[in-house]
């Protein structure tokens, strides 16, 4: 027969109580982490420029004079090799603006752009007026950085990371 008044007893039901509520509370830690790393995982995937997203170089905006990135570029309609150079202070001098196309499989040159100013160089290595380019991914956030962020003037936002919110709207 159980005496409810034993003091032994009750101390033994106190402990494996305290030792559930401890493992419940593990376990729920566990969940919430697990969830969070799954959506983390799932947002690494998405990092870094979209389709449609625009870098717009407008001449009237201030820019570093530190900035001298040249990057290479490939025509989208020619063979291997450079076809041109992207010069951030000549596109930022003319006036210009980049539109992402598509993301291509290509491991060095990742992106799909269509370029659309004045001219993107001075001299030979010019891209043109207008020209289809497979540019570097991260060229393309340093052509980026150099415009002030992704979007068109007067709605230019630098959001977190690569992607804006203007671009996705």
């Amino acid at each position: 027969m159980v005496n409810r008044r034993d003091p032994t007893i009750r101390a033994n039901a106190s402990k494996s109580s305290g030792v559930g509520s401890i493992l419940l509370g593990i376990v729920a830690v566990a969940l919430a982490g697990m969830v969070g790393t799954v959506g983390l995982i799932n947002q690494v995937g998405e990092l870094g420029p979209k389709v449609g997203d625009i870098v717009t170089f407008d001449p009237l905006r201030a820019m570093s004079r530190d900035m001298r990135a040249q990057l290479p570029a490939i025509a989208a309609e020619g063979g291997p090799g450079v076809a041109c150079v992207l010069d951030v202070r000549t596109m930022h001098t003319s006036g210009g603006s980049l539109i992402i196309e598509a993301r291509e499989p290509r491991a060095s040159f990742g992106y799909r752009v269509h370029w659309a100013g004045e001219r993107s160089s001075s001299g030979g290595t010019d891209c043109g007026s207008s020209a289809d380019l497979f540019v570097n991914p991260e060229d393309i956030d340093i052509l980026a950085m150099a415009a002030g962020g992704f979007g068109v003037p007067g709605g230019n936002t630098t959001s977190s990371f690569w992607h804006s919110v203007a671009a996705a709207q």
